[in-house]
Order: structure tokens, then C-alpha cells, then sequence
């Protein structure tokens, strides 16, 4: 069933990476200063010191690597994720980072029937969503059909429409239309209703997205990312960023917040200049990788100045929120009570969706289920995500739990909760919003000037990708730019959330996205030159 569940709870991705990382081993050492110790920057750095090169990490977090991948940790050796929480079974660089650095995998379920929808004040078993059609003014040809069905007359009908070469050419004129388009406007091109758009979108977990590009769930669509099925890091998904950085030589200066980037190209030397507890230093170096998001890139100075289209694609690149509002339960009423192992529950109420953890999904032991566990009860996006995010955080739990306790009753049982914890990505102030994703138009208009290099300076992230949301470290496609030090001609390739770390190929990449999905994590085509977390 397919599901616009952010995987990313946060986007690192690197599109600079493959310049970089492409330096051969012969090639004399060279100095790079990477700007952020997420996904992306640690990845670039772990490559370039395995090809003999020297790196100096700057991260304005004085004490957190890993960006949007970032794990709470409660009482019991519980744990929940704020950002990405699931990883495609198809992102094969990141599972070959995950077996290099032997951290267990475990199965992410995403969806379970005997999870449920609550809709206009009703709850129904996922099973049993053929129910949901009389909850809403359907026309006769739309009653029959379920909200997949829904889904398919509208986007998956339009990505049929396209032949096989536009499917593997996202600058298509067909894709480049759809560009246009939000979700809303394809929905309505397809002849649906009001009622059943809005049918769709809530049981897909895409409400708050339907003003944005259709070419977004295209790509996704075209992946297959929602069908192929999730794993997640057992103990954690900040578990790959640790393991990034106990591998570093050089590792991540933290509270190091970048204010200046600075490069001549008459001595081929880059710097950047950074506050560390109320002072500025300086370091240089031959190359430099930027990859924090564009809303905080907006803060820092870069001299000379980027070129205009590339100033404006960072101010106007649109990111949308999260937040995530998890609670411990002295006992697992959701598998106990309501016989659910894992999955997701879609509402319309300000909660969004609610994810149960997986660990118990294979062995279903009662003991388990009768002990404490950490639900994700609230997963949201957009408009929803900021309502909660403006609230404090003891504001933010009572909210929840007594919009959750309509599906969940049991919510309302004294002292039921035991710990809790929530994060809106807009308040982060590193992140500045969950991750990018494209209005009708910012694909064409935007994209190619956030990926474009600078001079000697790089950049990478989630946002310099075709695929968002995800987590993933993919950008060392520049390495023939490190060499030259000219930017490198770009070539086109496929693969949301890569790792460019080899050789391009003409089949899609799978990519890094660590379920930041955030994540949500799906693979998406990008170009040469761009990646994300």
C-alpha cells in the first residue's frame, strides 16, 4: 500500500560527494573543509580519507553528528526516532555501509491491516477500507473503489501514460509538464472528486502535500519505494552516523557554526570561517563540500557572491515540516488489545499518523507485549507539523493523547504514558525544516542551480537530489572536478538518495535513504552533481 510517510525525518544527502570522491588514489593528497557532520558530510569524509585525502569537519551542533538522524534514548534501553526511522530494501550502498559497519537490521513494517483509519469521527480496520466510501460523497463510478484504486486511476495512471525513455529522463517535456502540476491539480485532471481526493490523500498520508509537485510522488511512484519493502538499524538509526565518525581520522569539530565560505580561484584555495564558544577561527583548504540545508545556508556569507539563479533557488527552494511526538506506555495496549504488530494508523485528526514499533512483529512474544513500548504517536507533515511545533512540549503531548485517545482509548488510562518526547524540525535550528520538496515548477526552474557547483566550492544534501525526504550520502560524484578543479560536466543518472560512489550506471542508483523517511526514504532520479540524505 503505498504511503507518503515521510521517511526522512531529516535529508542529508550530498551531490558533491562524486566530484569529490572520484579523486584517483594517485592524485596528491588534497585538503577538503566539509560544512556538516550529517549523513552527507560524514559519507564524503569516510570516502575522501580512504583515498588518501585529508578532511576538516565543521559542525554547528556542539553535540550531535548524524543531521536528521537523530534517536531518543529512554529509560530501559528503549529508543524512538525523531528524524529517519526505515530503510528501503532496494538503497543497496546504504546496506553496504550498514554490513561494512555490522550493524543489525530488523524488519520496518509500514503497513498492517489491522491497523486502522479514523475518518469524519469513524474507525475502520485497514482491512476493511471499502467501509471508508460511505463516510464520503463519492460519485457512483468512484463508490466501488478503495483508496488504492484511488491512487491508481490518478498517479500511477499518469506515470503509465509516460513511455519508457521519459520514464528514464526526468527533463522529459511530459515530466517537465507534470513539473507544473501539483498532486491536487493531477488528481482533479484524472476526473476525481473533491470527496475522493480527499479520500486518497488522507489513507495515503498525503493531505498536506497536495500542493506540491506531482513530480515528486511520480518519482516515487516510478521506484517502486512503497512496495519494496523496509528495514530498520536495530538500537537505532543514529547508529550509522556513530559508526561514520569512530571510523574518521579527523573527526567532526563540533559547536563549530560556519558563518563565512570564502574562495580565490587565482590561488585555487577555499576557507571558511566559523564561531566556536564566542570566537571566529578560519581553516582552508583546496575544496570545500557544503552540505547544510538551504534554509541554513541563507545565513551564511559566501564570497564571492554565488551567482544569482543559485542565490534564489537557495531562498526559494521549499521545505516542508515535521514533527514527532513519541510516548513509552507502561504496556503495549496496541498489540495486547488491538492485536496490531507494527504499521501505521491514518487520520484526519492534528495527530496525522501513528507508527508501532517492530521489534515484536516476528517473535509476538506476550511478554513483550504485556512490558513497556515507544509508539510514534503523531507523524506530522505541513500545516500540521507547525500547529504542533508552536506548541510546548507538555502542550504538544496533551494534544495528542487526547486526539489519539479516539482511536485509542486506552490512551485515557492513568498513568499509562511514562515518558515522552517530540521534535519539530522547523525549531531545529541547523535544519531550519524537514527536508526539501519541490512546488509545481521548482523542479525546472530550480533544481540544476541547486546542485550547480561554485568555483571550488561543492554542494550536497538531501535537497540537491530528485529524491527528498531520504537519508543518504551520495556526493562523491565529483571527483573529476577535485581533480581539475573545474566543475565536472554533468551526466545524467538515475537513483534517488545515492551514494555516488561508483560508477554511474544507466539503471537506477539505490540510493542512502535511511527511512529519514524521515524519511520516508524512497529512490528517485537525480543528475550529476546532487544527491540527498
Amino acid at each position: 500500500m503505498r504511503r507518503v510517510t515521510i521517511l526522512a525525518g531529516g535529508t542529508a544527502a550530498s551531490s558533491a560527494l562524486p566530484a569529490l570522491a572520484a579523486v584517483a588514489n594517485n592524485v596528491p593528497q588534497l585538503h577538503v573543509v566539509i560544512v556538516g557532520a550529517g549523513l552527507a558530510g560524514l559519507c564524503a569524509a569516510y570516502e575522501l580519507e580512504r583515498s588518501g585525502h585529508r578532511v576538516t569537519i565543521l559542525e554547528a551542533d556542539a553535540k550531535h553528528v548524524g543531521g536528521r538522524t537523530r534517536t531518543f534514548r529512554f529509560s530501559d534501553g528503549l529508543y524512538g526516532e525523531a528524524g529517519a526511522m526505515r530503510i528501503p530494501t532496494r538503497h543497496d550502498i546504504t546496506r553496504r555501509y550498514i554490513r561494512e559497519f555490522g550493524l543489525p537490521l530488523r524488519k520496518f513494517v509500514l503497513s498492517n491491516p489491522q491497523a486502522y483509519y479514523f475518518l469524519r469521527g469513524e474507525r475502520q480496520r485497514i482491512a476493511d477500507a471499502a467501509r471508508l466510501n460511505r463516510l464520503y460523497a463519492l460519485r457512483d463510478d468512484e463508490r466501488g473503489k478503495s483508496p488504492d484504486d484511488l491512487w491508481s486511476d490518478s498517479v500511477v495512471k499518469a506515470l503509465k501514460s509516460l513511455s519508457e525513455s521519459e520514464k528514464k529522463d526526468l527533463t522529459a517535456d511530459t515530466l517537465a509538464a507534470y513539473d507544473q502540476q501539483s498532486l491536487q491539480q493531477l488528481c482533479e485532471a484524472a476526473g476525481l472528486s473533491d470527496e475522493a481526493i480527499e479520500l486518497l490523500a488522507v489513507t495515503q498520508g498525503a493531505e498536506t502535500l497536495l500542493s506540491s509537485a506531482a513530480t515528486e510522488h511520480l518519482r516515487e511512484e516510478l521506484l517502486e519505494v512503497w512496495t519494496q519493502g523496509f528495514d530498520e538499524i536495530v538500537g537505532g538509526t543514529d547508529r550509522l552516523a556513530s559508526a561514520f565518525a569512530a571510523r574518521l581520522r579527523s573527526k567532526p569539530r563540533l559547536g563549530c557554526e560556519v558563518v563565512r565560505m570564502s574562495q580565490r580561484s587565482d590561488i585555487r584555495r577555499t576557507a571558511a570561517v566559523y564561531r566556536q564558544r564566542g570566537t571566529e577561527q578560519r581553516v582552508e583548504g583546496d575544496f570545500l563540500l557544503c552540505t547544510v540545508p538551504c534554509p541554513v545556508l541563507t545565513r551564511i556569507v559566501v564570497e564571492p557572491e554565488l551567482p544569482g539563479p543559485k542565490q534564489r533557488a537557495i531562498r526559494q527552494l521549499n521545505y516542508d515540516s515535521s514533527t514527532k511526538v513519541l510516548v513509552v506506555t507502561k504496556r503495549r495496549f496496541w498489540e495486547t488489545d488491538d492485536g496490531i504488530f507494527g504499521g501505521g494508523t491514518f487520520t484526519d485528526l492534528p495527530t496525522g499518523t501513528t507508527y508501532y514499533p517492530s521489534d515484536n512483529v516476528e517473535a509476538r512474544d506476550p511478554r513483550v507485549s504485556r512490558g513497556p513500548g515507544v509508539l510514534l504517536a503523531s507523524y506530522s507533515w505541513g500545516q500540521a507539523a507547525r500547529r504542533l511545533a508552536s506548541l510546548p512540549h507538555q502542550e504538544r503531548v496533551a494534544s495528542v493523547l487526547l486526539h489519539l485517545s479516539r482511536v485509542h482509548p486506552q490512551l485515557r488510562e492513568p498513568d499509562i504514558v511514562r515518558e515522552s518526547a517530540s521534535w519539530s524540525w522547523d525549531n531545529h535550528p541547523y535544519s531550519g525544516g524537514a527536508f526539501a520538496w519541490f512546488m509545481p515548477g521548482q523542479h525546472s526552474s530550480l533544481h540544476r542551480h541547486i546542485i550547480a557547483p561554485a568555483g571550488r566550492i561543492y554542494f550536497a544534501g538531501e535537497h540537491a537530489s530528485l529524491t527528498h525526504t531520504c537519508a543518504r550520502c551520495s556526493s562523491l560524484r565529483k571527483r573529476r572536478g577535485l581533480r581539475s578543479g573545474c566543475a565536472p560536466r554533468a551526466r545524467r543518472r538515475r537513483g534517488r538518495y545515492n551514494l555516488a560512489f561508483e560508477p554511474v550506471e544507466k539503471r537506477p542508483s539505490r540510493g542512502f535513504p535511511l527511512a529519514l523517511q524521515h524519511h520516508h526514504m524512497r529512490e528517485a532520479p537525480d543528475d550529476d552533481g546532487r544527491d540527498s540524505i
